[in-house]
């Protein structure tokens, strides 16, 4: 994955008192931020790296808004042991405050390790608080929706073509625009790092930074990733999408277009664990946006489930 926006907070270290541990042992501090990948904010480029557009498309965001909340933290040695903080907000992450959104904060809490790690992705509700840097006018239309997620944006490409799915009939475009509102409500759980133990540790005395990671290129994948992103990034399914060829894709474009016409296992395709049937475009958009939690950048959370 691409390198990821920093978050800046300053750690403070804080007395040794009894916690929630219950014990009376060492206690640190939890900070849970909301983080986007650098593909949200930076968009992704063409090339033959592995963080690029393999088909020569670059994709830039204009809008990305996602609901986050209901993280919860616990302990396989002791179940009884729990953070829980149910608050949910819509988030836009191309306006995250400086030092990232907070979701929230856990003081007095057991200096061991929490191995059992989950947020949510929900569906917009009238529960749904606007984070900072969100508009008044961009938390009401996900609530009004029920949107998990929004985006909007456009490929590019200088040579660019429009081809009809499973036809040589291609037509010149250069440029593509999104606007694609999903309710694709999902629970992310078992979350750990990229390297090393599930969940996160405590330091005695200290601040445990918990990044809940919201990834921008999933949908871009020929694979439905469960764990490592071993995987291609392609674009132009969204080009042949454009049935009209207005220059814009839409969600009832995607609903028409079979999924067997544009993700082939020649071009490395496989839908292999997707959390939903796909048989068409839309169906493969909607898996995918049901696999954008990820944890602390480029951990993941592999157990999801449909809220």
């Amino acid at each position: 994955m691409p390198r990821l926006q920093q978050v800046f907070v300053v750690v403070t270290a804080i007395t040794l008192v009894a916690g929630c541990n219950g014990g009376g042992g060492a206690t640190g501090r939890v900070q849970v931020f909301v983080e986007a990948e650098d593909t949200i904010p930076e968009g992704l480029q063409p090339g033959t790296g592995e963080e690029n557009i393999v088909d020569g498309w670059a994709a830039d965001y204009t809008k990305f808004l996602v609901v986050v909340g209901n993280f919860r933290a616990s302990r396989s040695a002791d179940a009884s042991d729990s953070l829980v903080e149910p608050a949910v907000y819509v988030v836009d992450l191309l306006n995250l405050p400086v030092g990232g959104f907070v979701l929230t904060e856990f003081d007095d809490v057991a200096a061991v390790r929490w191995d059992r790690v989950g947020y949510d992705i929900p569906n917009a509700s009238a529960a749904a608080e606007a984070a900072e840097g969100t508009a008044a006018a961009d938390h009401e239309f996900m609530v009004e929706n029920g949107f998990s997620i929004y985006v909007e944006g456009a490929i590019s490409k200088a040579d660019g073509q429009s081809c009809l799915p499973g036809t040589d009939d291609c037509e010149p475009a250069t440029s593509v625009k999104f606007a694609w509102g999903l309710a694709a409500g999902t629970s992310f759980d078992d979350c750990a790092p990229e390297e090393g133990d599930a969940g996160f540790a405590v330091p005695s005395g200290g601040t445990a930074q918990i990044k809940p990671t919201i990834h921008g290129d999933h949908w871009f994948f020929t694979n439905i990733t469960q764990g490592a992103e071993i995987t291609e990034r392609r674009a132009q399914w969204i080009a042949d999408s454009d049935l009209d060829r207005d220059g814009e894709t839409t969600l009832d474009e995607l609903r028409m277009v079979k999924a067997a016409d544009l993700f082939t296992p020649e071009l490395g395709y496989s839908v292999t664990g997707a959390p939903i049937p796909v048989t068409t475009a839309y169906d493969y958009l909607a898996a995918q946006a049901r696999t954008l939690g990820d944890f602390q950048g480029e951990g993941e959370c592999p157990t999801r489930a449909s809220l």
